[in-house]
């Protein structure tokens, strides 16, 4: 659309220089954008809104991931660093509701705890457990090993003590950067719809569905908040789209984002983020009802127990680049058109439920009362999903529902493979979990601690939305909240138990218990004075058992003789082309000595001609680079350093740094070190 007005002018000079196409266009963008900009310094700031970024990355050697269950599933290096991303919201005056999106396989109860205590002794009583909502990414290469729950930290290998302290302290600095941030502003509302970034994985499940036919078997809804702060400060951005971060298979060893993370990264740098707790522009792409989306496109035939899904790159990174470009253009083209500002008051509701012994009424199930169970695993859960198989066992085992002993009954077509929730006074899961439901304007946030498939999450947000005196009108599901408890499927998909159905722990009336759960909670933001209720109280574990705690020290780190910690053992070559990947090599010290949160192992460094300087240009945080760390002999290090060069790099000269650290054998004592390489030229 061209918004030039009429011009009523004569000067034959000035009608030639409109007829020149690119000043033509030129002029009509800087009149839109002039146009825009008016109409956004017409809006009412109406809510005061922070947001905050802070480093969760954890160890990144030797380690564990969360994510493909998989004890030998450690990392060995960084592609690309993982953040706490923080906003605030509140009406001036009134109580605030924080929305944080993690970079992380999961949210587990022992992080939500120890955040909450953090909080209240900086802030009061101001955010608590029942307005603050922890939502994870669910990556499964970022470090992991934080659960105090015993099912959760096998899977992990143990717990890892400086990942859980980096995790609770990252979460909790940026919400203290958000509410030091806080100021005057408004949120514009979009939504538009992402078909080529995700497939179900689990299509027969989903087929099962009574209503399947009702909607596509895909869930392409993506929902962004545009926040603005003053007159036109752009600060920061929420997208929420279903898909599992799982580009990058379960033989991959470097901590990452997946493709969620190229696409914040990406957003961030493109509004000139510093990542610090001034001046950053944080963008979220959060997690919604992800359970049977997958990124990769090319799924392997029915019953395959051995091939994994892939695509739709040539390689998992290419597949990773592919997903997440599509889902950073469709979040920034809606961002650029968000012009819904959100009105209306912000609210929050919250209720612990105990999902082992929850009555569920007629209006959820078959139309007959229900109970739900105490957590267990079908056999299907040991196949693995169709991103990652075991190649162990095979989706869709099935047992007569009305046979066996009372929880056999109970779980219905699961044959029940493990057991973890025998013992509630000693629970290996978490039981009793924490429901919220967020009231931002129009717009519902539905918080739920587990991974619910598309088809589930629907019926969650449609018991919202049924409630027609809440004010809210739109919903958004952001799973993988606040605990983590499984995965929840409809009734109808928790028959043919596959791999999803396999692993909702809490047998096949979860999901009607969920929507029962949601619906209470719309009711309450309707009216809060009705409705009274009881809110139990979860089993906390305040430290994992002794046997899981797997934190092990570096005892030193050693180099050759006559080397000197830093030192380059490979250097580049001297001339690159764009695309081009460079690979340098550094005498170090073991990551783990120093976590570099808020900072980073590596630099590329472009020469400025201009002021004579090296300046930083990329940095560990950045997709286009690598830190790969390798043992040599017994306590020797070396830290590999790529850097693939993006295409639209500026040509001119380059090097590398590394900084890092080494331990002392002697003392203990832990310095600093660093390296860097001879230039390079990039054309």
């Amino acid at each position: 659309m061209i918004c030039i007005r009429t011009v009523k002018r004569t000067d034959r000079a000035y009608w030639h220089l409109l007829a020149n196409p690119a000043v033509l266009i030129a002029l009509s963008w800087a009149m839109c954008s002039m146009m825009w900009l008016g109409k956004a310094q017409a809006q009412t700031n109406n809510y005061d809104i922070g947001v905050g970024i802070y480093d969760v990355t954890g160890q990144i050697a030797e380690t564990n991931f969360f994510g493909y269950a998989k004890l030998t599933h450690r990392n060995n290096g960084l592609r690309d660093r993982q953040y706490a991303r923080a906003f605030i919201v509140q009406e001036p005056g009134q109580t605030p509701v924080v929305f944080v999106s993690i970079d992380k396989g999961a949210m587990f109860q022992s992080v939500n705890e120890a955040v909450m205590g953090r909080l209240r002794s900086t802030f009061g009583s101001l955010y608590t457990d029942d307005n603050v909502v922890i939502s994870a990414t669910h990556t499964h290469v970022a470090a992991g090993g934080v659960s105090h729950f015993e099912l959760y930290d096998t899977s992990t290998g143990g717990y890892w003590r400086a990942n859980f302290d980096n995790m609770v302290e990252g979460i909790y600095m940026s919400i203290v950067h958000a509410h030091n941030n806080l100021a005057p502003g408004r949120i514009y509302y979009n939504r538009g719809s992402l078909t080529n970034a995700s497939i179900n994985r689990s299509i027969e499940a989903y087929l099962n569905n009574d209503d399947y036919y009702r909607f596509p078997d895909i869930d392409p809804e993506m929902t962004v908040l545009k926040f603005v702060q003053g007159r036109y400060q752009e600060v920061g951005m929420i997208s929420w789209f279903p898909v599992h971060p799982v580009n990058l298979p379960q033989t991959w060893k470097l901590n990452s984002t997946d493709n969620k993370g190229w696409g914040q990264i990406k957003f961030e740098r493109l509004k000139g983020s510093t990542y610090s707790d001034v001046g950053a522009f944080v963008a979220a792409f959060a997690q919604s009802n992800a359970g049977d989306m997958s990124p990769n496109l090319n799924q392997p035939a029915p019953g395959d127990r051995y091939t994994d899904a892939s695509g739709p790159g040539r390689t998992p990174e290419e597949s990773l680049e592919i997903i997440g470009e599509r889902q950073f253009q469709k979040a920034l083209s809606l961002y650029n058109t968000a012009t819904e500002q959100l009105k209306g008051s912000v609210r929050f509701v919250s209720r612990n439920i105990d999902m082992s012994d929850e009555w569920v009424s007629p209006q959820y199930t078959d139309g007959s009362w229900h109970k739900t169970c105490p957590a267990a695993l079908g056999s299907s859960f040991a196949a693995g999903a169709e991103d990652g198989r075991s190649g162990i066992s095979r989706e869709g085992i099935t047992k007569n529902p009305e046979a066996g002993l009372e929880i056999d009954r109970c779980h219905a077509e699961k044959p029940i493979f493990f057991f973890p929730g025998r013992n509630t006074s000693n629970p290996e899961v978490p039981h009793v979990v924490s429901t919220t439901l967020l009231k931002i304007g129009r717009l519902g946030i539905l918080a739920a601690p587990a991974e619910f498939t598309i088809m589930a999450g629907r019926r969650a947000r449609a018991a919202v939305e049924e409630v027609t005196n809440d004010g809210i009108t739109t919903t958004v599901l952001a799973g993988y909240a606040d605990a983590y408890n499984g995965y929840v499927t409809t009734r109808e998909e928790y028959a043919l138990q596959h791999y999803e159905g396999a692993s909702t722990l809490y047998g096949p009336w979860t999901c009607a218990a969920y929507a029962q759960q949601f619906h209470r909670l719309a009711l309450k933001i309707a009216n809060p004075s009705s409705n009274p209720w009881s809110s139990q109280e979860p089993r906390l574990l305040s430290k994992p058992r002794p046997a899981l705690d797997k934190t092990v020290n570096i005892l030193f780190d050693d180099k050759p003789l006559f080397a000197k910690f830093g030192d380059v053992v490979l250097q580049p070559d001297n001339r690159y082309y764009r695309g081009n990947t460079v690979r340098v090599t550094f005498q170090g010290g073991h990551p783990n000595n120093n976590l570099k949160v808020n900072g980073s192992y590596l630099f590329v460094q472009r020469w400025n001609s201009s002021t004579r300087t090296w300046e930083d240009y990329m940095y560990d945080r950045d997709q286009s680079t690598k830190l790969i760390w390798e043992r040599r002999l017994v306590s020797h290090s070396w830290n590999h350093v790529e850097w693939k060069i993006p295409r639209d790099t500026p040509a001119g000269y380059y090097r590398i740094r590394h900084d890092g650290h080494w331990k002392n054998g002697w003392n203990g004592r832990i310095r600093s070190y660093s390296g860097t390489t001879r230039y390079f030229y990039v054309r």
